[in-house]
């Protein structure tokens, strides 16, 4: 294993440290951080670099953007936000943005994983598959 795979993996694994019940934990990431301060390591820079993507990363995994067109009420943010935590096994935040683009219906982003069930999606679809 090289020196760059092993500075990533550190910060991986500081990066697990600093998660209560899958989810970023702010005291979690100050101890983690305090350590670093008070023992630093080696190409602190570097490890800190990888720490941060690692930290952004489940951030995201835990944030939805639901993108809509049209109208969508505080009950209808509700019911999705309760499917999507129920469905991942881990509570998910959601932000409601309004995308005019989108014709109708919703478009939500989680991470990596984009659900389209928008008419601008199915038209891109469509189109994508007669060319």
């Amino acid at each position: 294993m090289n020196k760059d795979a092993k500075l990533k993996q550190f910060a991986k694994k500081l990066a697990e440290l600093s998660l209560q019940d899958g989810l970023v934990s702010a005291e979690k990431v100050d101890a983690v951080l305090a350590t670093l301060k008070t023992h630093p390591p080696r190409k602190p820079k570097a490890i800190l670099k990888h720490y941060l993507y690692y930290i952004k990363q489940a951030v995201n995994r835990s944030r939805a953007v639901i993108e809509y067109a049209g109208k969508i009420d505080d009950a209808g943010i509700a019911a999705i936000e309760k499917h999507l935590s129920a469905n991942y096994n881990r509570t998910i935040t959601t932000t409601a943005v309004e995308n005019k683009d989108l014709i109708a219906g919703f478009r939500i982003s989680i991470g990596d994983d984009i659900f389209d069930a928008s008419v601008a999606g199915r038209l891109q679809n469509l189109a994508n598959s007669v060319s």
